[in-house]
This record gives C-alpha cells, sequence and structure tokens, in this order.
C-alpha cells in the first residue's frame, strides 16, 4: 500500500530493522539440522496457535475508540484467522512433525504471555501492537515457507500439492497478512472523539509505543530462538525419526 500514514512508515521502519537481521541470519539453512528447523517451526506454531487470542483482546480493548472502525477491521482479521493454526498443525503432521511432541521453551511462553498484554493495552497501543505484529507476520511466512520446504526436501516428501504448502500460500500469494496489516494502516492517524461520548481518542503516541513493545518483544524473541538453535540439538532429538504419515500426492 503506497498511501501509508507518516506513522505507519515510522513503525515499518522500526519494524524491518529486526525482521532484516533474523532473514540473514536464517538465510543459508543448510546449516541447521532437519531436527533444528523442525524445532523452529513447532516454536512458530505456538504464536499461530495462540494469534486469534491476542485478536480478541485487541477487539475488546479497542472497542471503544473514536473510530469503530479498528475493532471491525480486527474482527475481520479474526474471521479470516479461523481455522489457520489447526492447518498449520495438520499440515507439518502430514510431512512428519507432530507439534504435540513439542517441550516448553520458556522465553515462548514469555513472548506469549507479553503480546497477551499488550493486546490488552487500553485502545491505542493495542492498535499499535496489532500492526506491528501483523506487518512481521508477511516476514515469517515468508521464512517458514523456505523452513518447511527445506523439512520436506530432507525428507523426500512432496510438497508441492502439501496442505502445509497451501497453508503458506494462503498467506502469502492469497494476501491475508498483507491485507490485515494494510487494513489495520489505514487507523494509524489521530482521532478525536466528541465530547461527551465516553469514547477514547485515537493517540498517535500511544500507537507508536505499543507497536515499539511489541516490535521489542518479537526481536527479543527471534534472537533467542535462533541463538537457541544455533547452539545446540533440540533435547527430543533421541526420539524415532520423523517421517511423512501420508503421502498427499495420491
Amino acid at each position: 500500500m503506497s498511501n501509508l500514514t507518516a506513522l505507519a512508515r515510522r513503525i515499518d521502519t522500526k519494524n524491518e530493522q529486526w525482521i532484516s537481521a533474523t532473514k540473514r541470519r536464517l538465510a543459508d539453512l543448510s546449516v541447521f539440522s532437519e531436527a533444528q528447523l523442525e524445532w523452529l517451526s513447532m516454536e512458530h506454531y505456538q504464536f499461530s496457535a495462540a494469534n486469534k487470542g491476542f485478536l480478541e483482546r485487541a477487539i475488546e480493548a479497542t472497542s471503544d475508540l473514536c473510530n469503530p472502525g479498528v475493532a471491525t477491521e480486527l474482527t475481520r482479521n479474526l474471521h479470516e484467522e479461523d481455522g489457520h493454526a489447526p492447518m498449520y498443525k495438520r499440515g507439518m503432521l502430514e510431512v512428519g512433525t507432530d507439534f504435540d511432541r513439542r517441550v516448553e521453551f520458556r522465553p515462548t511462553t514469555e513472548f506469549l504471555a507479553t503480546l497477551e498484554r499488550l493486546s490488552s493495552d487500553p485502545g491505542s497501543r493495542a492498535l499499535g501492537t496489532l500492526y506491528a505484529t501483523e506487518t512481521a507476520a508477511i516476514f515469517e511466512h515468508e521464512v517458514f515457507f523456505e523452513i518447511c520446504r527445506e523439512i520436506c526436501h530432507r525428507r523426500n516428501a512432496p510438497w508441492e500439492g502439501t496442505t502445509i504448502k497451501a497453508f503458506h500460500d494462503l498467506h502469502l500469494d492469497g494476501g491475508v497478512e498483507q491485507s490485515h496489516k494494510d487494513g489495520l494502516s489505514v487507523f494509524l492517524t489521530a482521532c478525536t472523539p466528541p465530547n461527551g461520548s465516553g469514547l477514547r481518542p485515537l493517540d498517535e503516541d500511544e500507537i507508536y509505543e505499543g507497536a515499539i513493545a511489541a516490535i521489542d518483544a518479537m526481536k527479543h524473541w527471534w534472537t533467542l530462538l535462533i541463538d537457541a538453535v544455533s547452539h545446540s540439538e533440540p533435547h527430543w532429538k533421541a526420539t524415532e525419526p520423523s517421517t511423512p504419515i501420508l503421502d498427499t500426492r495420491a
């Protein structure tokens, strides 16, 4: 979207800084083992599974803003997300990764708790948080498209025609994440409610604060994820090797 507000451009610039740095660390997937890549997908799924809850909290937090379009747009996003996390889980199970094997990684738990709190912040801050996370979701699907494809390649599992490829295609080529970002971007501007209305103003400083808090949380989480996977193998590696349980070429 070319007609972004000045505030949206500021937030996007901050997001792009850590996203670019993270992409560089994941540019060569050949340096990671299959188990390490699988572990990253397991942790990312936790974010995907929690996202509907963040949207629900943000809808409530923005329901009394002076622009009702914010909660309406978040509600649209929530409806579009319906069924996406189960599709992710099913798609990876079909190619041999059972997300139920995951063992808790404490930084992910803390990260999700932070986003839950930020999504519940009053009005403008919640909007900033969701705009930042929806923007970063584009990068995440780009990265995990490649990670999931690499996992399939190493397992001699199919990629074309699979549920997991369709899942990432939906969010990228299907435009789901870009439409969520664009839909929220139009509200990143000040709005003053009528006197006595009982509605909250849209405050640009508070929107920015919410966005930066979410960006800091995402940057920290991703740093810990890649640091952890770069220095050790997942401790459940000794379990029976993952193999595709469904040939989706049929």
